[in-house]
């Protein structure tokens, strides 16, 4: 038995996953088990040839294809690009170090990047999906985000089915999910709700109960798409560093897939961005705010707390 990763991030040019082994709890976990601690960037890579074209070849961890049988582990959670990950997004961890920032970059809007973890799920084959939602994370997730303790494990063999459900106890649709949207059209699982059984303690999806999502969610009930994309422009925001909260360690630098951060300033080259929010979500001292670009919208959004 071995359990297996690889993080995001990268300070002073190496991804930060045998810390990230340690600081988990993890290695701890397998020590008592008995497991085998692989580090991903370390073990080697089989080249596949993704069926979306999005990229002309990738690089995934060999264990994968090692195993006997793999069991995707993902964290109930919210993300402050892709509103939610769970199962679906979980197996981008297979793209070893440094990777996964070139993929970012080739796959810059959430549908792209959707496409990619498509072509991941193709080529590694996972058996069973178990997501942890006992202690699940709400609000600016994954490393901005704050704890609900939602008491739940969730186990599937279709990770979108699964990532269906996980989405609906939050208050969400496939629709609102990008990455889901986009393997929901690769028929990646099942999402329609007439297909999925509710097995186990309930008969019907769960709710939790006052979960914050992410600021970056609007669900706008409006048909019409300019006046749609009028309120996304009128309400849009954009990473920022709080320099006040900032130490140095120069993870959303070495993280950014397009180099748009300045080492010295921390200031965001918006020209650069992609806004893939890597700099949000790697940050470990939340010193990467996510603000609105116009005042108007700001203050209105104090005012009536639209987040």
């Amino acid at each position: 038995m071995w359990i297996g990763d690889s993080s995001g991030g990268a300070i002073g040019g190496i991804a930060p996953t045998t810390k990230s082994f340690s600081v988990s709890g993890l290695e701890r976990v397998a020590e008592e088990e008995g497991a085998i601690i692989k580090n991903f960037d370390k073990e080697g890579v089989v080249e596949i040839k993704p069926a979306s074209g999005c990229v002309e070849k990738m690089y995934l961890a060999k264990p994968m294809f090692a195993a006997d049988f793999v069991i995707n582990l993902p964290k109930q959670k919210t993300h402050s690009a892709g509103i939610f990950t769970g199962a679906v997004k979980n197996l981008f961890g297979c793209i070893p170090g440094l990777k996964k920032a070139e993929y970012h970059r080739l796959a810059p809007n959430q549908h792209e990047l959707g496409e990619v973890i498509c072509d991941i799920h193709q080529a590694a084959r996972v058996g069973l999906h178990i997501m942890d939602g006992i202690i699940a994370m709400q609000g600016e997730g994954p490393t901005a985000g704050e704890v609900y303790r939602g008491e739940k494990i969730l186990i599937s063999t279709d990770p979108l089915a699964l990532d269906t459900v996980a989405a609906a106890m939050l208050g969400l649709e496939v629709e609102d999910i990008p990455i889901l949207a986009t393997a929901r059209k690769r028929q990646l699982g099942v999402a329609e709700w007439e297909r999925i059984e509710i097995a186990g303690d309930y008969n019907t999806t769960p709710r939790y109960p006052g979960f914050k999502l992410p600021r970056r969610y609007k669900r706008v009930v409006q048909t019409n798409a300019a006046l749609l994309r009028k309120v996304i422009a009128f309400f849009k925001t954009r990473p920022r560093i709080n320099k006040k909260n900032c130490k140095g360690c120069n993870m959303c630098v070495e993280s950014c897939p397009v180099q748009a951060i300045d080492r010295e300033t921390k200031l965001i080259n918006y020209d650069t961005c992609i806004e893939c929010m890597c700099c949000h979500e790697l940050c470990q001292h939340k010193a990467v705010e996510l603000r609105k670009d116009n005042r108007l919208a700001a203050l209105l959004a104090r005012i009536f707390r639209v987040h």
